[in-house]
């Protein structure tokens, strides 16, 4: 989820150096991944729609902040989604935070168009409840033109590593520790 927040920024930024222009729109959208003792199933969810402006002077985006809603997560299935969002005390906590700190445009695009046969990497600090763990997210298929940055961003994430029990159904199907998620950016001009 927070993966395709980051790739936004990343292109936003990038697009901020091509195109030497301060605003640009972002919207994102997330799948995420799961196994459970009996099957596998996947959810989505869409970042809450964002604005990223950089700095005249040194064209830094400051400190971007991407959330998304715990509200709005949906795997398709009413009973499994009341116990996702039990699970992240969606009451109390509302939304996920991707949390960025400054981004320079020309680095992130330097590195993008550097040649590598590696995946490009981008960290940011991820926020699931009231706890906030440093993640590492492959970018993949990154398109830049003058108008628009596109980008997909892959991350998994440990439950336990977020003080999360996985939920479980009559007491015998769990859902697995381990999250994939992949986060589908679109940053546009203003």
């Amino acid at each position: 989820m927070i993966q395709r927040l980051l790739i936004i920024v990343i292109v936003l930024l990038l697009n901020a150096s091509i195109a030497n222009a301060e605003v640009f729109m972002g919207e994102c959208s997330i799948r995420f991944f799961c196994d459970t003792t009996l099957h596998g199933f996947e959810g989505k969810v869409a970042c809450q729609p964002f604005t990223l402006t950089g700095d005249k002077e040194t064209k830094l985006v400051r400190k971007p902040v991407f959330t998304i809603r715990v509200d709005s997560m949906d795997t398709d299935n009413g009973s499994r989604d009341e116990k996702m969002r039990d699970m992240l005390d969606c009451e109390k906590f509302p939304v996920i935070e991707g949390l960025f700190g400054d981004l320079n445009p020309n680095a992130v695009l330097q590195i993008m168009e550097t040649p590598s046969t590696q995946p490009r990497k981008l960290e940011f600090d991820l926020r699931i409840r009231d706890r906030l763990q440093r993640v590492q997210a492959e970018i993949h298929d990154f398109n830049a033109t003058s108008d628009v940055i596109t980008f997909t961003m892959k991350f998994d994430l440990s439950l336990a590593s977020f003080e999360l029990e996985p939920p479980s159904a009559f007491g015998i199907i769990q859902v697995d520790d381990r999250v994939d998620v992949e986060i589908d950016a679109v940053l546009q001009r203003k």
